[in-house]
Formats: structure tokens, C-alpha cells, sequence
């Protein structure tokens, strides 16, 4: 199903003339130079073809070249027009001179066999350069600030062009290509196509994490995974053109520039559509929202984009599908998720649904997920990356805490996606985990926030859709003890900042919460008699704040008939919902309240515990 799937994406894109989809036989290469030859043959030196990024970094461009050699690791294999310094230069990139010298004998036979008889002028002068060319005088020939090229992707510019480019060499290859037919021969599975020519060695492919050699989806290298003696691509048999065409559209899906893959934790997640559709361009926006409010100084383009993908999740959060989404709702929409496993890649994530349902799951998740942002600039729509992130361990800075504890989470991160796409339930593990979270470095943030109520939310919707649902912001009607209690913490932490000020070096928070909200009576019978102290100096230097404290506590406290010794993982997940939305309310604009007459907290005090 991938592979029919993947193959048949080949076959739209190439049916359209996309000219990032390469035809059979070529591939779009990331090259980092070229080298260049006169009409005569004769080496010219070495360009540096690389373009700088944003931030000054040299990128190789990409080229449509000669298809390299599938699995080539320790073999010498040669490929046509586009290649190393090893195989065009002869030149030692390993401190392996044999080994170099023998590259370049195999790439100046292949060249010599596939060009010899060709009219066209740049045929001829790569054939003369592989005449003349001595590999030992390519270190003094090579200049120093051009090494670094040779172990990327070459080709040949002669007298001004591509060699690669022209018509008449890129017919010698295609040619070459499709007289290079596997002795085997049988159906395909993938094209169910008979007496097709069968591919001994799958596409490999480069994904982050995975090997610089790359990792192959399909692959047979030892005893245990071939069937009755059968070798290599035998076990599975896919034509070479399938092979060829799934490779591609897979190499495509994976390049970042395509706007077709998001990487999901260790895992790589691409998306596309069976036909063309406009929302194909935007689901990638709709998984990693991240910035949907440009700058006013940014460009047209990523603003209208924004006010697309604004609009968009505007619409499926309320359970509608926007414009752009309902001419072609039931197209058949793919997600494919890729992990590195040494050689291998591991298909962490395949799921195949309507456009339709997988826009409004992910929709339903970010409607789980809304909660009022705890600062202005902050995300509306939570990004997959900010929440995968949040759920890492912090120091006191908030910044994320070494690789090693990122590593434990891949499964995590990788289920988190499946709730979202599918509406299914978030991981179990991560409720207990954001609740380790808080107690260990305090931070509360609001994406961690955002996934408790997520995961409250879910769970109480497929239990009970009639439920009453968790909202953004502060909800007084709510009575459950751990949101309550939650409430009660915020109004007590407000009354220290109004009489100590914000700057302390410690705050109840910072001692407190994480006991309060898992062990509430005892924390709390030292809480409440300390905060009377608080407010007889805040009464003084910030009476509207006591004032409003005062309300807060004084309706949680007639809400409460006695608090927990205990609260359960849910009732903890309420409590932090309840202390951040009604922190966050505390800072909402209003009007000043009117002197109330002060709370007698001594007659709300629980009975001391035995």
C-alpha cells in the first residue's frame, strides 16, 4: 500500500511536468561544485556552486543529473556526469590513495564507454579531460579553499554549460538507463504489472538522525528476513520502474523546500494527496501553525499565507471545513512517518483518510488544545514542535535540559501526532509525565497547560460527549475540588507578590505547588494561616489586589466543603488548569474593584489533619 501509494504520486507529478519530479533514470542531486573544462578539455579549476542561507551557511543547489548508483558503500560503482572527487579527480578524500585511483579508473571507463561516438562538443571534452587527467597531480591542482567541495556532488561545466544539461548527453544516459534491465524477471507487487523486470536494490534514502550514506525502506541483507533461498529484491518483487518511482516521489516528499515533511521528534512525517488539491500546500501550516501573525514588515506572500492558514483553523475549530477544503473534501489523504534504524527506516506512522477527517481532527486538536496565552506574542495555535518540546525536562531558564531525556520520548512524541490526526486519545504516558514536569521544575507554561487540558478534554469526550467541556479561559461554575484548589493557589500566590513584591528570589509557587496539588490538606493548613501575614502588608501598599485575592478566596473556600488529603492524576491536571487560567485572569484588564470587606480566613481553615 506505501509503495502502490508513493508510486502513484510519481506517476501525478510526472503527468503534470512538475520539473522538481525527475524523469526515469535521473535525480535531483544537492551539488556542491563544478569542475570546469574548456572546449579542448583542459581542467580550468574547480567552481564552488554553493549558495549562502540566511544566516551565511553554505547550501549546495540542486541539480537534475544521471540517477547515481543505488547501495553504494564499500564497492566501487561509478556514476555518469555527477559524482565525487574520488571517482572525477582521482582525488584521496579518506587517506586511500589505491582506492582513489581505482575510483577514477571505473567513472573514465563508464564515461569513455557511454560517450565515445558522440558528435556533441561537450562529450568530446569530458572524453579528452579523462585522457589527460593524472589523479596524482589533482592535490596540487585543486586549491586549498576548494577541497571541502570534492566530497559533495560534482559535475562538468564545459565552455560555459552544464554537461549534465544537454539534450544529447541526457539521451546517451536515458538510453543507458533503460537498457539496464535486471535479469530477473516477474509481476510486480506494486504495479501488479507481469514479466517486469525486477529491481535487485531498493532506493535509499536520507532522513535526519539516519546514516550520511542513507537508509532503505525496502531491504533484504541478511538470512533471516529472505524467503526459500531467495535473494535480495526476489523476497519482494517491485519492477525497476516502480522502484525507480516510488524512490523519487519519496526523495521528494523528504526535501524541506517541497513543503511536504515536518519532523515529529526522531520521526519524519510526509503528507500528499492522491490528485491535486489547494489544501495539499497548507496541511504542512496546519500541523506547525507556529508564527500565523507576520510581522508588518513581512513580505506579501508569507502574509497572505498566514491569513490562509488563520483562516483555516479558524474555521475547523468550530467543526467546519473553509473554502479552499470543500471543492474536493473526499480526496484520499496520505501521512507517512519515517524513523532511522541503522540502515533501515521505520515506518513509525501510516494513515490513509479523507482530507475532510484529517482537517477536522486537527481541528478537534486544537480546539482541545485552546487556552488564553499566558503572554501577547505567544502562538494562538500551539505548533507540534512547541508541545513535543515542552514535554522535555527544564533548568531554572526553561530551557530544555540535554538530548539524552529527548531521546526517551520519540514513542511519546510520536503518539501525540497519531491523537492529533487521527481524534483518537492522546498518550497515556503523557499526562503523568507533564505532571513530573511541574513538580520537579516548576515551569508552567502554557503549553504545557494546553496538552493537560487536551488530554482532559479528549478523554472526557470519548467517555462522555455530553460532558461538560474545559474552556480557554477562567470558568467560576466549575466546581471540581482540584480545579478549586488550583484557583485557591493563584489567589494566595497573588496575595505574597502584592505585599513582598514580584522579584522574590522564591515564591510559594517555587516551594509549594507541586506538593499542594498532589498533596493538598497539608500543604494548604500552612498556606492559608501564612497568607493572613500577606495580606495585613498588602492591604497597606496594594489594596486592590488584596481586594481582588480576597473575592477569589472567599468564593473557592465556600466551594470546598473539605480539602483532600490526596488528589488523583485528573484532579492534579484540574488543579494547574485552575491556578493558570486563574492567574491568567488576574492580569486581565478591569476595572477597579470597590474596598469589600476583608475574608475571615480563620473560619475557612480545614480542620487540621489528625
Amino acid at each position: 500500500m506505501i509503495l502502490s501509494a508513493l508510486d502513484a504520486y510519481y506517476r501525478r507529478l510526472s503527468a503534470g511536468n512538475d520539473e522538481s519530479m525527475p524523469p526515469y533514470g535521473f535525480a535531483l542531486q544537492k551539488v556542491t561544485g563544478a569542475i570546469e573544462l574548456d572546449s579542448e578539455g583542459k581542467f580550468l579549476g574547480l567552481l564552488d556552486l554553493q549558495s549562502k542561507d540566511a544566516k551565511g551557511k553554505a547550501r549546495p543547489v540542486m541539480k537534475l543529473v544521471p540517477n547515481p548508483p543505488a547501495g553504494r558503500t564499500s564497492g566501487i560503482r561509478a556514476a555518469f556526469l555527477c559524482d565525487n572527487g574520488g571517482y572525477l579527480l582521482g582525488y584521496d578524500l579518506k587517506g586511500k590513495e589505491k582506492r582513489a585511483q581505482n575510483q577514477f579508473k571505473e567513472s573514465q571507463e563508464l564515461h569513455r564507454t557511454l560517450l565515445t561516438g558522440s558528435d556533441d562538443p561537450a562529450a568530446r571534452a569530458i572524453i579528452r579531460f579523462f585522457e589527460s587527467w593524472d589523479p596524482a597531480d589533482a592535490a596540487g591542482r585543486i586549491t586549498p579553499e576548494r577541497t571541502e567541495l570534492l566530497a559533495g556532488w560534482l559535475v562538468f561545466f564545459v565552455d560555459g554549460a552544464f554537461a549534465h544539461d544537454r539534450p544529447a548527453l541526457r539521451e546517451i544516459w536515458s538510453r543507458h538507463a533503460g537498457g539496464q534491465e535486471s535479469e530477473l524477471r516477474g509481476q510486480c507487487l506494486v504495479t501488479g504489472e507481469d514479466d517486469q523486470p525486477i529491481t535487485n536494490l531498493h532506493p535509499n534514502f536520507k532522513v535526519l538522525g539516519g546514516q550520511s550514506s542513507g537508509a532503505y525502506l525496502v531491504s533484504f541483507n541478511f538470512d533471516s528476513a529472505r524467503s526459500y533461498e531467495k535473494q535480495s529484491g526476489d523476497n519482494a518483487p517491485v519492477s525497476e520502474a516502480a522502484a525507480f518511482g516510488y524512490g523519487a516521489a519519496l526523495n521528494y516528499l523528504l526535501r524541506r523546500e517541497n513543503n511536504r515533511c515536518r519532523s515529529v521528534g526522531d520521526m519524519a512525517v510526509t503528507f500528499w494527496a492522491e490528485r491535486p488539491n489547494p489544501a495539499e500546500d497548507l496541511m504542512a501550516d496546519l500541523f506547525e501553525p507556529g508564527q500565523i501573525d507576520p510581522s508588518e514588515d513581512a513580505p506579501a506572500e508569507d502574509k497572505d499565507r498566514a491569513a490562509a492558514v488563520r483562516d483555516a483553523l479558524d474555521h475547523l475549530i468550530q467543526g467546519t471545513l473553509p473554502l479552499a477544503f470543500q471543492e474536493d473534501k473526499d480526496v484520499r489523504f496520505y501521512l507517512l512517518g519515517l524513523s532511522p534504524n541503522a540502515a533501515r527506516l521505520s515506518v513509525r506512522l501510516w494513515q490513509v483518510d479523507t482530507l475532510e477527517r484529517f482537517a477536522l481532527n486537527i481541528g478537534e486538536h486544537q480546539k482541545d488544545l485552546a487556552l488564553v496565552t499566558d503572554f501577547p506574542k505567544r502562538p494562538r495555535y500551539p505548533s507540534l514542535w512547541s508541545l513535543i518540546h515542552e514535554t522535555r525536562a527544564k533548568d531554572a531558564e526553561g530551557k530544555a535540559r540535554g538530548k539524552a531525556d529527548n531521546n526517551k520520548l520519540f514513542k511519546l512524541h510520536g503518539d501525540l501526532l497519531r491523537a492529533a490526526i487521527t481524534g483518537g486519545p492522546y498518550p497515556a504516558a503523557l499526562l503523568p509525565l507533564l505532571l513530573a514536569r511541574f513538580r520537579s521544575d516548576g515551569h508552567i507554561t502554557h503549553p504545557r497547560v494546553a496538552l493537560i487540558k487536551a488530554v482532559l478534554s479528549r478523554h472526557r469526550h470519548i467517555e462522555n460527549p455530553e460532558k461538560e467541556e474545559l474552556t480557554m479561559g477562567l470558568d467560576e461554575t466549575r466546581t471540581e475540588t482540584g480545579y478549586l484548589l488550583g484557583r485557591l493557589f493563584a489567589a494566595l500566590e497573588r496575595l505574597q507578590e502584592a505585599a513582598l513584591g514580584d522579584n522574590l528570589n522564591r515564591t510559594i509557587r517555587d516551594k509549594f505547588i507541586g506538593a499542594a496539588a498532589s498533596t493538598p490538606r497539608s500543604i494548604f493548613n500552612h498556606l492559608l494561616p501564612l497568607s493572613e501575614a500577606h495580606r495585613k502588608k498588602a492591604k497597606r501598599d496594594s489594596p486592590g489586589n488584596v481586594v481582588m485575592a480576597d473575592k477569589v478566596i472567599g468564593r473557592v473556600m465556600d466551594g470546598i466543603s473539605d480539602i483532600p488529603a490526596v488528589l488523583s492524576p485528573d484532579d492534579q491536571a484540574l488543579f494547574f488548569i485552575g491556578y493558570y487560567q486563574q492567574r491568567q485572569d488576574f492580569f486581565v484588564s478591569k476595572k477597579s474593584p470597590k474596598a469589600d470587606a476583608a475574608v475571615d480566613l480563620e473560619s475557612k481553615l480545614p480542620a487540621q489533619a489528625a
